[in-house]
């Protein structure tokens, strides 16, 4: 019988750690995409991690919300007219100094920058929060997740918990206009009806869903190479 090498088993333990990391990582359509853009998350990770450095982010934070956003299309224009990568607005790229927000470069290099002011707004809440929150406000607006905080303290929740505030968005429609009424005393909250709550709750699950996954990748691809370095 041939016999391995403690070497040989640790290999042999690490690949089967990769591969069941692989099955794990394309087991469902988050995974797929993840496959599907990984050209393109090779090619611009040195950019995205030269943006992510310089604002104290993590990198793959960055690339899953690129995938969300554009599917890694530097082309992409939405119904609502955001562009490229990162689905900017006019208004926003323009307050963010982005002239040509199909320039890749640009296009990272503000939205990275505006993820990081959104996340700098909830110093109260802890990272976990403050990345779910930021997400939120970047695909719903601040002025949203302010007021679902309001709403998240008058119904005794703490407001700096994603949890709350992703209960309290959905009580910014015009069906809770009486709640409306205890917390501001009118029947629209300060920055209008939100009735697009169920699409920011979707889209910071699914942010979440493409970091985790790809955390769990690198971690594993990073094991690996450190076993056969």
């Amino acid at each position: 019988m041939l016999k391995m090498t403690k070497r040989t088993v640790v290999k042999i333990i690490i690949f089967t750690i990769f591969i069941a990391g692989c099955v794990v990582f394309i087991r469902d359509w988050n995974g797929v995409r993840l496959l599907l853009v990984s050209p393109k998350i090779l090619k611009y990770r040195p950019i995205i991690q030269e943006h992510a450095v310089k604002h104290q982010l993590d990198w793959r934070l960055i690339t899953a919300l690129i995938v969300q956003e554009s599917g890694f299309n530097e082309h992409a224009v939405s119904s609502a007219g955001a562009k490229g990568l990162m689905q900017l607005m006019p208004e926003t790229a323009k307050e963010l100094g982005v002239t040509d927000p199909f320039t890749a470069h640009e296009s990272i290099a503000g939205a990275t920058r505006y993820l990081r002011s959104l996340y700098d707004l909830y110093p109260e809440s802890s990272h976990p929060n403050r990345i779910r929150i930021a997400l939120a406000s970047y695909n719903g607006g601040r002025g949203h997740i302010k007021d679902a905080q309001q709403i998240a303290l008058h119904q005794n929740l703490d407001p700096h918990k994603w949890d709350s505030l992703n209960l309290s968005l959905g009580l910014l429609t015009e069906k809770d206009k009486e709640l409306h009424k205890e917390v501001w005393g009118l029947v629209v909250p300060p920055h209008g009806h939100f009735n697009g709550y169920p699409e920011t709750r979707n889209y910071v699950k699914r942010v979440m869903r493409y970091y985790d996954r790809l955390c769990f990748y690198s971690d594993i691809m990073r094991k690996v190479k450190s076993i056969f370095s």
